[in-house]
């Protein structure tokens, strides 16, 4: 035995003998049938992996012992089988063990970008740079338009300091597939290395836009602003980072991680049924999980949550709450715990789905513990609060969503709702403000400033004209009746009552022939009000549906 990398231990001598024997008996015949350059494969010592990851490899190292020992030409055959029983090194990370298995598997079948593709992640994770480029241009050579291929093509060269290289990568990526947030982001950081900070500033904007969770986009994207002199926004930014991965859609890669027959295995095939709506299928497939997860191990609560949710999206609601509330029940008393918070969570929607607001309020708590910046658990809990009359209580979960994501509008949104039920229109003015300064691009905003400026109670906030171009602005932008509403309100609180009603009688034939007939009551309320020469004063009535809080 030799030490390999990471202290594996590698089995080499029953292999090589095996390929002196091999090649003594079947001389020039042999010659004819396998590449020469065949590497010997080795099995490593597996006392670290589970029971049956060290089963399924050694099942399969022998099998392809078997293949070699056989008088059958080389072929794709033997081929895959190198390369299948390198992707099962590769994942359990023997990958001194793996590296021969798929160079033997690329020279056997050369044409299948399976296995330099795989080689080069090999490369890339030892650190190996020059040796997964070339790989990753020999897996693009075979397949030129594989997106995950050119994302992780272009992210090397922009480690390596080439963003000319890299770009022309990501822009064949976004020709490919538009809208890939990783490819946004690849875009971006090449346009800010050539110091394109304009272009920098609008691909990382798009990348965050489509996924606002992905707080690691601001460094770069304050990086840009820096560059343009924005220098207040840019450390405005700056100081949202957090390290969040930026995941590339990746179809071999996952194949990687499903290979091995292990709990965190049976878990992402799980989300893989769960996914696609197949959720009895998930259901299975979390429960052979869970018999391979370390009982009570941080992987086992993961997937018994997971089972939950399929339970609950199967329509096994008592099932799901028994698999939530033993989540929680193994988790640790105190610290954070990711499983455990999303149960938590998971149970108080279930419990608000059924009238159990209080029971609701304390899962929604103790997710919060588990789990400080949960920002779905912050948004719900404020949801609860203020549908349960605890309005003022509800503000401080709002607001703490936005300090989580800021690019949470609803939060936003919600947060002005309830100073408004609370009466208090000039706080709902100034948060709405900075609401759009901080989301120009959220109409739903700009329209709730605009209608609080046309048609607050208090003088001191409105602001008729204001209101006005801001609802003729929306409309043309992206007219619907919410904005139409609003503009009545502002044509109304600057004396147009004529407009306003024409206006109003418009909103309401558009809300019949949408089917929003409950809206009709409202609508003809404030009808009245303009065709009698009087202002609205009441932006949002208490029944109105933005002030309808419930889990969504």
């Amino acid at each position: 035995m030799r030490p390999a990398k990471a202290g594996h231990y590698v089995l080499t001598t029953t292999v090589l003998v095996g390929f002196c024997l091999l090649a003594a008996a079947c001389g020039s015949r042999e010659s004819a049938n396998r590449p020469a350059a065949l590497l010997p494969i080795t099995l490593p010592e597996l006392s670290r992996v589970d029971r049956p990851v060290e089963a399924q490899i050694t099942d399969r190292h022998a099998a392809v012992t078997k293949m070699l020992a056989s008088s059958a030409p080389a072929g794709r055959d033997l081929g895959a089988a190198f390369g299948e029983y390198g992707m099962l090194l590769h994942a359990a990370e023997y990958y001194d063990a793996a590296e021969p298995a798929y160079r033997n598997a690329e020279a056997l079948v050369p044409d299948d970008p399976r296995w330099p593709y795989y080689l080069a992640h090999l490369h890339r994770t030892e650190g190996e740079t020059d040796k997964a480029l070339a790989a990753f241009r020999r897996a693009l050579a075979l397949r030129p338009d594989d997106v995950p291929t050119l994302v992780w093509l272009g992210r090397m060269h922009l480690d390596q300091g080439e963003p000319d290289q890299a770009e022309p990568l990501f822009a064949r990526a976004q020709s490919l597939a538009p809208g890939v947030v990783a490819v946004q982001v690849g875009l971006g950081q090449a346009a800010l290395a050539r110091k394109d900070f304009a272009r920098a500033a609008q691909q990382l904007e798009a990348a965050l836009d489509n996924d606002p969770g992905a707080a690691s986009i601001y460094s770069p994207l304050a990086m840009a602003y820096r560059g343009l002199g924005q220098i207040e926004k840019a450390e405005a930014l700056a100081s949202q980072w957090r390290n969040v991965d930026i995941a590339v859609p990746d179809p071999l890669r996952t194949e990687l991680d499903i290979v091995l027959q292990s709990g965190l295995s049976y878990e992402l095939r799980g989300v893989r049924a769960l996914d696609s709506g197949d959720y009895r299928t998930a259901a299975t497939l979390f429960r052979q999980g869970l018999e391979l997860a370390p009982p009570g191990s941080l992987l086992a609560r993961s997937i018994r949550h997971k089972l939950g949710t399929a339970l609950a999206l199967e329509g096994d609601v008592p099932a799901a709450i028994k698999e939530f509330d033993q989540t929680v029940r193994l988790a640790p008393r105190d610290g954070l715990d990711e499983p455990a918070a999303k149960a938590s969570y998971s149970l108080g929607v279930l419990l608000v789905s059924n009238g159990r607001s209080a029971e609701a309020i304390d899962r929604l708590t103790a997710a919060l513990r588990y789990n400080p910046n949960y920002l779905e658990a912050e948004m719900a809990l404020g949801e609860v609060l203020r549908g349960s009359g605890r309005v003022e209580a509800s503000l401080a979960h709002y607001a703490a969503a936005v300090r989580i994501n800021p690019r949470a509008a609803e939060a936003r949104f919600n947060y002005a709702m309830a100073l408004v039920r609370l009466r208090r229109y000039g706080d709902a003015r100034a948060w709405l403000e900075e609401g759009v300064r901080a989301q120009p691009d959220r109409p739903e905003l700009a329209n709730a400033l605009a209608r609080l400026l046309a048609s607050a109670p208090d003088p001191r906030v409105r602001d008729g004209q204001r209101a006005l171009a801001m609802t003729r602005q929306l409309a043309a932008a992206n007219g619907n009746t919410e904005v139409g509403e609003s503009m009545a309100m502002a044509l109304a609180e600057v004396g147009a009552y004529g407009e306003a009603v024409a206006v109003q009688r418009d909103v309401m034939e558009a809300a019949r022939q949408g089917g929003a007939a409950a809206d009709l009551p409202r609508m003809t309320a404030n009808l009245q009000l303009y065709e009698s020469g009087r202002p609205c004063r009441t932006p949002w009535p208490d029944d109105h549906p933005a002030h309808s809080a419930g889990l969504r």
